[in-house]
């Protein structure tokens, strides 16, 4: 008898033996047992989670001579016939090279016999989104009514590509990813079978790169049985453990990536650097190790937002949040004990974004230590409250935009609006000169309407006295702020409460050339708070350890 190999020998038989699709076995069941067989299933999914094999045991389960039955004997002639794939009743067809309006009109033309030994005749169209488009629509009506004795079982990986006249037509059932334990498990039932002594981390690095697909991990575990011999001397005593599989497989040893994670968090740009090298010296592939990088992160951040409490370690352990061991887990948590949501939010999107070039890259060592550099010399993200907080204080300090005016605050500014809005003219003329007076004024209208002193602040006054004020503007865009109806009636009416009198607000164009030449002079009221040189920007650079890229300015 020719090798099998393991994804063929150790396939399920039964309903039971089906490893991570409960909702859609006990379902399948169900029906057989009520009789509500429908005549056309759709079985969607990614690779290697049981669809052909559950269309096999569906179909067993309907011709087996003890049958219908959602148990199948798996002894009689037809179950035999079906699982070794010479049974002439069951049809599996691949849709890629069957996928013409011929091949269909052959299968209308044989829907019309009777099943030649089974009770029903079943087609298994595998991969059926590759069908042409004329071909489902000439299938469409025997799809919609077949004769009683044939079933219909459509099996692809991409469903949207499916006809909605087709997916109308059919039961669908959409299989789920595997999750990791349920593959644990039963990569270890087949390494006891087969006699290899295999650690379980080495299941568990096993199961992470099948992704999902039952196939693809046995597909592994066969490679591993290949290349470690079970049952050879030189291998009976010896288990094979992670650094093996790693070596065999070519794979980023997983401490890795908690080392460079560790190196991050700690700053340690040089750190993350030689852990590229090492990486590169052994040859694996850092196109991998980004995307392991990604995942990581992201698994930091959902052990960050999660609280340790029973029902979410109960979700754990179903792998509806982490598909992850529960040692894994936490490791996860004691990483991110001392970090906040906001900072490996920023993490994460940072090596998102790095990861993107690495793939497009063809020497994908420099954009992965670029972007691990990065994020060692990364700030960490304070939460919005303290910012707010830190902002409120700074605001404090700088009551004015200039320097000019946090050097030479009056007490009457420091005073409440209530007192400001009380003090007689005289008194606030006494404060000091027109200028002073004058970042007084826009100090009082920024904690009032903090947009209208943002376009105050880039205007002037030339003439400020009882009962007149005279502003000149000289960018277009804060001129038309401020000549706007509404926005002055809301500037006279703050000016009158600030000098305790009625006031004349007037609004003028100033020449940008003189409006400069004073600002040089004496160094108040030009200065907005988006310009580098000003004092509120400095604070804040040194406050959120920033730096300035360019400075963009409106002119209208």
């Amino acid at each position: 008898m020719s090798y099998l190999v393991l994804a063929r020998k150790w396939r399920p038989q039964s309903f039971d033996d089906i490893a991570g699709q409960e909702h859609i076995t006990r379902t399948l069941s169900n029906a057989i047992r009520s009789n509500r067989i429908a005549h056309a299933y759709l079985f969607t999914g990614v690779r290697g989670v049981g669809k052909t094999t559950a269309a096999r045991i569906l179909a067993k389960a309907l011709n087996c001579e003890k049958g219908p039955t959602p148990n199948p004997c798996n002894q009689c002639s037809h179950c035999a016939e079906i699982t070794s794939g010479n049974c002439i009743d069951v049809l599996e067809i691949d849709g890629a090279s069957n996928r013409g309006i011929d091949e269909i009109r052959q299968i209308i033309e044989n829907v019309r016999y009777q099943p030649a030994q089974c009770r029903f005749k079943i087609y298994v169209i595998d991969e059926v989104h590759q069908v042409t488009r004329d071909a489902f629509n000439a299938l469409l009506k025997t799809l919609e009514e077949p004769p009683p004795s044939v079933k219909f079982i459509l099996a692809t990986t991409e469903p949207h590509r499916l006809p909605e006249t087709i997916l109308s037509r059919c039961q669908r059932y959409d299989f789920r990813r595997i999750i990791l334990r349920e593959i644990v498990r039963r990569l270890d039932e087949i390494s006891q079978q087969e006699g290899l002594k295999i650690t379980k981390g080495a299941l568990v690095l096993l199961a992470r790169e099948a992704d999902g697909s039952m196939r693809d991990a046995q597909s592994l575990l066969e490679q591993i049985l290949a290349c470690v011999e079970p049952g050879s001397k030189s291998h009976d005593e010896t288990a094979v453990d992670e650094r093996l599989l790693e070596e065999i497989l070519g794979l980023a040893e997983r401490q890795v990536l908690y080392e460079l994670s560790n190196a991050v968090i700690q700053g340690n740009a040089q750190r993350c650097i030689e852990l590229v090298a090492k990486v590169v010296v052994e040859g694996r592939d850092l196109g991998r190790l980004s995307r392991d990088l990604v995942e990581h992160f992201r698994n930091l951040l959902v052990v960050r937002l999660a609280k340790a409490n029973a029902k979410e370690a109960e979700a754990f352990g179903k792998g509806q949040l982490l598909d992850l061991p529960d040692q894994e887990i936490e490791d996860l948590r004691t990483q991110v004990a001392d970090l906040s949501t906001e900072t490996l939010l920023d993490y994460f999107d940072f090596m998102a974004a790095g990861d993107e070039e690495v793939n497009r890259s063809s020497n994908p060592r420099f954009p992965l230590e670029t972007v691990l550099v990065r994020l060692a010399t990364l700030p960490k993200t304070l939460p919005i409250t303290q910012l707010l907080e830190r902002l409120e204080k700074l605001e404090k300090k700088l009551p004015g935009a200039g320097p000019a005016a946090s050097a030479s605050v009056p007490a009457a500014v420091t005073q409440t609006p209530q007192a400001a809005t009380s003090a007689p003219p005289a008194a606030l003329s006494a404060a000091g000169d027109k200028d002073t007076l004058w970042q007084n004024f826009v100090s009082f209208i920024g904690r009032e309407k903090k947009f209208l002193a943002s376009h105050l602040e880039a205007a002037t006054a030339h003439e400020l006295s009882p009962g007149q004020l005279k502003i000149g503007v000289a960018e277009r865009h804060h001129l038309s702020y401020l000549q706007d109806p509404d926005n002055l009636s809301v500037l006279k009416n703050l000016a009158n409460r600030f000098f305790g009198d009625d006031v004349a607000v007037h609004i003028t164009a100033a020449d940008p050339e003189s409006l400069g030449r004073r600002s040089e002079t004496t160094g108040t009221g030009t200065t907005s708070p988006g310009d580098e040189g000003s004092t509120i920007v400095k604070e804040a650079l040194r406050i959120f350890g920033g730096s300035i890229k360019t400075v963009r300015r409106e002119n209208g």
